[in-house]
């Protein structure tokens, strides 16, 4: 915590500044932090709040304000500072969280150092002293008998300000000293040590003149002003000018390098970075290192020469700057650079011969300075080491595109990529800001395409501005063809694929394959196995050429949550660049085997999450030799949290599935799509919260190179999971026309399970419309299919389907033959979801025939599973089934619950099915309170959604609860309406309503 007195009152924790309110809660504050530690009586604070005149209230007013301070303070994480006294209220904090009490603490040491003669010491304590100070003491508090102290510490600095100036000149660093001080005696001209120390540092540049003008000036002031004469010591400093006094000149000279090259004037942004950069360098007491390190193009040296610039004051010895080549073919040397350094700092003295030799006199010509040493595009730590200062005192930039973490001591500051808004201003600022007014979308867009690089920036806008013809959009539709957009991001000599070939060409070989492998795979971001099955290595291996393509800052690390694996990225350019090199330098052979490799990897995790896992469905199974099994671990971890997993796969699953479409991979392409579908809907969307359309992209690519390589049963699959993709977005008339076209393609190619697979699926997709005899008859083929190739599993798929749709109809005994026949054999199988499924079909088998006790225990049952396999849809549909039976029970309160519970979740996983049939439920329920026009209303928006699902059966059985609501409200004519159509739809689709009632 940092308490701010030097300037506005400001409080800040972790750096962040916490809110204190307005004027008056500030006064009150300042006025406990002067008198830090002591109790402070509350008559005292009014005083320091209102003056003479507090309102009646002030003591409640005053207490409001601080429990407001406190409630701040708590906010920010910051323990209770304020405590309450018996007279009153005290601060109690640590002494070094406190400016003005670390300033005088600075004060009183450079007053000491400057008694005991070491004025380069006393000058930079006080110089740190002074940099605390942000403006006016105690801004910001209004008027307030505060306002002395405030006085007296405005005093106090520019006194000290005056004091280190006389330290600067006792130890000969006049240099820059006449801009400041002429500054401070326009601003204080009666302070006649501002004046005198004017005088010699004039003299001593030579201006011998000058100075005694600005005697003359000294005197004509202080007569006009005090009405006085100059004081002695600006007397006699005068005489001493008149007379050539050599004693006025101070130390004896020494060279003051000022090296440093200017930083682009557009330079943008940074703030942040820059503050950091100077919390670490203004330390008198340290030799503070900052290494500032990332990819090329990043702003490395733009950063480092802004931050120099402005930290030139805190070293007032001098800036050295040095290029160290690093990332060219010849890096330069520990000794030649040090030979050049000594050159600059003992001119006419010749180095000695050895490095150590060289680097011990280097050390030795900055101790006791203060000198700012800037190392440019260092290669290794080893060719830093040398050219380290040896003492406190001096500060050091380091920029790199390796991370130097053995620089021992170093702060190391990974330079990131602009965020939108600065990198709109940077090209803003290069491109000028009339052409970028003129379309900011397109701007936006060729931000977006430089991926906030900002060399990339500064090149796309100078192409822009030296193309006065061209549009802001016109160069934006170049960089959209991925093709091209290195060519593009080029102009003079500046180069983006050349930037990062610099870094690329020093790479070993095995790191230089991995990054053009990644660059082909385009994956948004991957874990280590990819990059073990792309260079058919193990995870040790692979995490060791990551730890490398890190180091040197090609690849990025993404942001996980605790405890999970590390996750990698590369940048779009360096992605680009890297693909570029991927098909110039390896053969089709190479690439196609890499990409066969990981889409082997995947799939076969795929299909152990799919085996550990049951979904209850029929999966579609890979071909054995176009998986590649993977260590235990990578194994381990996908099965710890598979959904998880899935979640954090999705995006490169789709990507990689994508790109082995575009290679005409067919076979890995339609096998990991399929497994891909498997698990995505089998488990009511156990794997993603909403994956249709990344199901559908997936699908679409497999599909696309099936046809173009005339792969029959491929496209069959694919034609299947499609129809499988509409089904379980309640879009059945699509579904059956996808799973119709893929049953004759399995017909054609011979395929048993695919064909019993899709006729399972055709039943389905009947029962949901209502067309329940044509749904009997696909469940009565794919059953015999099924029996003849012994999976139990599969067979418990269809007999549970065609249990529900024999319930459907009424014939109660087959359907309970068929349901524990499913049973039976998901338990055989280990099918836990299967059971829990056929579990709850069994519930709504012994609800319609009002055996309720039972119906309930067995959803319970079923509840149980889904809640251990992390099912959300399916614990939604079981606290709905446990909800309609709770209504013919009497539990109204707790039906009502769990109904919007259920309606949640369906809605949030873009169900219609459930929320339709949900919305009928809680219809009921307010049918059964009484509540007749909110039930109206619910089954009203529960016949929407059959509707626009064509849930033909579904309608009706709505239809037929909306005639009670009519009747009951004494509509006998809307009742009648809809009753007769409602029993119309039951006699048509077969439905055991028909019977029911009597038809």
């Amino acid at each position: 915590m940092d308490f701010r007195l030097l300037g506005p009152v400001e409080v800040w924790s972790d750096g962040r500044q916490v809110p204190l309110g307005g004027a008056k809660p500030r006064t009150l504050l300042a006025a406990l932090l002067l008198e830090a530690g002591r109790v402070v009586t509350v008559e005292r604070l009014i005083e320091a709040i209102w003056q003479d005149d507090p309102p009646p209230t002030a003591r409640g007013v005053l207490q409001t304000y601080v429990a407001t301070l406190r409630r701040a303070f708590a906010g920010a994480g910051l323990p209770q500072i304020i405590v309450s006294r018996r007279m009153g209220y005290a601060v109690e904090i640590p002494p070094d969280a406190h400016d003005r009490a670390v300033f005088e603490r600075l004060v009183d040491r450079g007053r000491r150092e400057a008694r005991d003669g070491d004025h380069r010491a006393a000058a930079d304590t006080l110089r740190t002293a002074l940099a605390l100070w942000r403006g006016p003491a105690l801004g910001g508090i209004g008027d307030s008998y505060l306002r002395a102290e405030a006085s007296r510490l405005e005093e106090l600095r520019v006194t000290v300000t005056e004091e280190r100036i006389a330290a600067d000149l006792a130890a000969g660093r006049e240099e820059g000293l006449i801009d400041e001080l002429t500054e401070l005696v326009a601003v204080h001209p009666v302070r006649e040590r501002l004046r005198r120390a004017l005088m010699v540092a004039l003299y001593r540049a030579g201006r011998q003149a000058d100075a005694l003008t600005a005697y003359q000036r000294a005197r004509e002031v202080l007569i006009e002003e005090l009405g006085i004469e100059p004081g002695p010591e600006l007397r006699e400093t005068h005489e001493s000018i008149l007379r050539c006094d050599a004693t006025l000149l101070g130390p004896a000279k020494v060279p003051v390098p000022r090296q440093l090259p200017s930083p682009p004037p557009d330079f943008t942004a940074r703030e942040e970075e820059i503050a950091s950069l100077r919390d670490h360098l203004i330390r008198p007491d340290a030799m503070p290192i900052c290494v500032i390190f990332g990819s090329g193009g990043m702003g490395k040296s733009a950063l480092a020469l802004r931050a120099a610039h402005e930290l030139a004051p805190f070293y007032p010895d001098g800036q050295l700057h040095v290029e160290l080549r690093g990332t060219t073919e010849s890096p330069a040397t520990a000794q030649e650079v040090l030979g050049r350094l000594l050159r600059d700092l003992a001119p006419g003295v010749p180095p000695p011969g050895t490095l150590e030799e060289c680097a011990a006199r280097y050390r030795s010509l900055l101790a006791d300075r203060r000198k700012l040493v800037v190392l440019e595009d260092a290669a290794t730590e080893r060719q830093v080491r040398p050219l380290l200062p040896g003492a406190p005192g001096c500060g050091v930039i380091v920029t790199s595109r390796n991370r130097l973490a053995g620089l021992a001591g170093a702060a190391l500051l990974d330079l990131g990529l602009l965020p939108e808004p600065a990198a709109l201003r940077l090209f803003d600022q290069v491109a000028g800001p009339e052409r970028i007014a003129a379309d900011p979308e397109a701007a936006l867009r060729i931000v977006r395409q430089c991926g906030g690089l900002p060399l990339a920036l500064r090149v796309a806008g100078a192409r822009l501005a030296s193309r006065r013809q061209w549009s802001v959009a016109r160069l934006a539709d170049r960089l959209a063809d991925e093709q091209r957009r290195l060519d593009e991001l080029a102009v003079g000599d500046q180069e983006v694929r050349a930037s990062i070939a610099l870094s690329y060409d020093l790479l070993p070989p095995e790191a230089r394959t991995a990054l053009r492998r990644l660059g082909l795979f385009g994956l948004p971001h991957f874990p280590v196995w990819v990059v073990g099955a792309a260079l058919e290595t193990g995870l040790d291996e692979a995490e060791q050429v990551l730890d490398h393509l890190v180091d040197t800052s090609l690849i990025g690390v993404v942001d996980t949550e605790a405890g999970d694996l590390p996750r990698y990225r590369l940048h779009d350019l360096i992605r680009l660049f890297a693909r570029e090199r991927a098909y110039t330098e390896e053969t089709e052979e190479e690439r196609t085997a890499a990409v066969r490799r990981v889409l082997g990897g995947w799939l076969w995790l795929v299909e152990r999450l799919d085996e550990a896992v049951p979904t209850g469905g029929i999966p579609m199974r890979a071909t054995l030799d176009l998986v590649r099994p993977m260590e235990p671990e990578v194994a381990r971890t996908a099965l710890a949290d598979p959904h998880g997993w899935f979640r954090a796969e999705e995006e490169p699953l789709i990507v990689a599935v994508e790109l082995a479409a575009a290679m005409d991979l067919d076979d890995i392409a339609v096998a990991l799509a399929s497994a891909l579908s498997s698990v995505a809907f089998e488990g009511s969307q156990y794997v993603f919260d909403n994956p249709f359309a990344a199901w559908h992209r997936t699908h679409e690519a497999a599909l696309a190179v099936a046809r173009r390589t005339d792969n029959v049963l491929g496209e069959a699959t694919l034609l299947a999971g499609l129809g499988h993709l509409y089904y379980e977005r309640d879009h059945y008339a699509e579904s059956r026309e996808y799973l119709g076209q893929a049953l004759s393609l399995f017909r054609s190619a011979g395929d048993a399970r695919g064909e019993a697979a899709t006729l399972a699926a055709l039943g389905a997709a009947c029962r949901e419309q209502g067309y329940l005899p044509e749904a009997l008859h696909f469940l009565d083929r794919a059953s015999r299919r099924w029996s003849d190739l012994a999976d139990p599993a599969a067979l418990a798929h269809v007999r549970r389907l065609a249990g529900s749709v024999h319930l459907e109809r009424g014939d109660y005994p087959a359907a309970l033959d068929d349901l524990t026949t499913a049973l039976s054999l998901y338990r055989e199988a280990g099918s836990r979801r299967g059971e829990g499924l056929t579990l709850r079909t069994m519930s709504l088998y012994h609800r319609a025939l009002g055996e309720l006790r039972p119906a309930e225990e067995l959803c319970e049952r079923a509840l149980a599973i889904f809640r251990e396999l992390g099912d959300r849809l399916m614990e939604a549909y079981c606290a709905r089934t446990l909800a309609k039976v709770g209504i013919r029970l009497g539990r109204f309160d707790a039906a009502r619950r769990a109904l919007e519970g259920a309606l949640a979740v369906t809605r949030t996983l873009s169900d219609r099915w459930g929320e339709a049939c949900t919305l009928r439920t809680i219809g009921e329920l307010d049918l059964a309170e009484g509540r007749l026009y909110r039930a109206q209303s619910r089954f009203t928006e529960s016949l929407t959604l059959w509707e626009e699902l064509r849930a033909v059966l579904f309608r009706a059985r709505t239809l037929r609860d909306l005639a009670r609501v009519h009747e009951a409200l004494g509509d006998d004519v809307a009742a009648k309406a809809a009753m007769t159509e409602a029993l119309e739809l039951f006699r048509t689709h077969e439905a055991r309503e028909y019977r029911e009632a009597g038809g």
